[in-house]
């Protein structure tokens, strides 16, 4: 099962952990200054984390512009945080019961919605942002992709010459290049039509495994919502339920083979709302699965989705236009979880690889070859796993009191 949270970097979550590769503070942009990472409050600002916010933050390698990523507006460091064991006990306690992955990079630069599109599909074919006011389309309904063709979205120009793209990778290299990197997108129709571009489900379906997609309420996260091929088909989106219908199932024993869990936007951990909240929710959903027939063959790989403007110190690797990304925090979840941090290098292509490997599936056409020094793009996870050890208990955790937050 693929678990996707929301706006997070490794630093600003584990960053304390033990054995990890953590940092207790971060470099200003272009400066010698070193700040110290502080105690957030349980809501945190709601920083800059598009596309270029990504670009900016890595300023290519250095990762040291987060300071220079607005917050409604006005830079500062308020994405120089990292949270202490008793604010996120419960993410701790699966981390440190499980393995933690501290070497796991969001295969974009941002934000959420190509994220996502990278998560059933290992590419976002160009799309490089999800709509915003102004580009809403005729009626105004925000984010129905492929079912308004007035909505518009940035994505980079797919008629791209070899010297443009080298150009392009260039100004992704520093912060102060990277507002260039736009004048290589057009305004386009933010669907993705053809039949070439097959995804994840595609896959499965074709190959008889059993599948479903487990969608808490939020309209940046509707992936095959923006693949026409797969929205116009009712056997795929059939398989589209709400995040709710995900419990049922697992106390049912009726779990599908591959699935995917996103919570409801107010629960999903993005600031400005609680990750105490965000936190019990995903205790909810694993106490149930922990709880159901299904767990002794389960392998859960809980992320977050994208960096969020928050600091983190590793270079993620540039193989492509895209990215990657920051890192973000990974936690393997299962019996046969190995108890370890891992420091292999992974991504979302990895998590895609594994689910490849794992049922027999051919390799999408658009994913990424593991090239430029990204051996995530290469990795099946399955080092993460080890099938010989005792089975690892489950860890049934009990919710905190978040103190009145909603």
């Amino acid at each position: 099962m693929f678990l996707i949270k929301e706006n997070r970097t490794f630093d600003s979550l584990f960053g304390r952990f033990p054995g990890a590769n953590g940092a207790r503070y971060g470099r200003l942009c272009r400066k010698s200054k070193w700040v110290f990472l502080r105690r957030p409050p349980d809501q945190t600002h709601d920083l800059e984390h598009d596309f270029l916010g990504g670009i900016k933050g890595i300023d290519g390698g250095r990762m040291d512009c987060f300071n220079r990523l607005w917050n409604g507006g006005y830079p500062g460091y308020w994405g120089y945080v990292s949270y202490h064991r008793d604010q996120i006990p419960n993410y701790w306690s699966y981390a440190s019961h499980f393995e933690l992955a501290d070497n796991f990079f969001s295969s974009v630069y941002g934000p959420t919605g190509i994220e996502h599109l990278w998560s059933v599909a290992g590419d976002a074919d160009g799309f490089v942002n999800h709509e915003g006011p102004g580009q809403f389309g005729k009626n105004g309904i925000p984010r129905q992709y492929c079912d308004d063709t007035t909505e518009r979205v940035q994505r980079f120009n797919p008629n791209m010459t070899l010297l443009q793209k080298t150009k392009a990778m260039q100004d992704e290299e520093a912060y102060g290049t990277a507002g260039l990197v736009a004048h290589f997108w057009v305004s386009a129709w933010p669907c993705i039509t053809g039949t070439s571009f097959r995804t994840l489900p595609d896959e499965l379906l074709s190959h008889g495994v059993t599948w479903r997609k487990y969608q808490g309420g939020n309209s940046w996260v509707q992936p095959l919502r923006q693949i026409q091929h797969d929205w116009r088909r009712q056997v795929i989106r059939s398989r589209i339920q709400s995040s709710d219908r995900f419990r049922v199932d697992a106390v049912a024993g009726k779990l599908p083979a591959m699935s995917w869990l996103t919570p409801p936007l107010y629960r999903s951990d993005h600031p400005p709302g609680s990750i105490c909240l965000g936190e019990d929710w995903t205790v909810r959903m694993l106490n149930t699965l922990m709880k159901s027939p299904d767990w002794g063959s389960t392998a859960v790989i809980l992320t977050w989705d994208d960096f969020g403007g928050f600091f983190d110190h590793v270079a993620p690797p540039h193989p492509d236009l895209n990215g990657l990304g920051p890192r973000v925090p990974a936690i393997i979840i299962s019996p046969w979880a190995r108890v370890t941090v891992n420091h292999q290098q992974m991504s979302f292509d990895s998590v895609l690889n594994l689910v490849e490997t794992l049922f027999n599936l051919p390799r999408l056409g658009q994913q990424r070859l593991p090239i430029g020094g990204d051996m995530a793009a290469g990795n099946t996870m399955l080092g993460a796993f080890d099938f010989t050890q005792k089975p690892r208990p489950r860890l049934l955790l009990r919710q905190r009191n978040c103190n009145g937050v909603h």
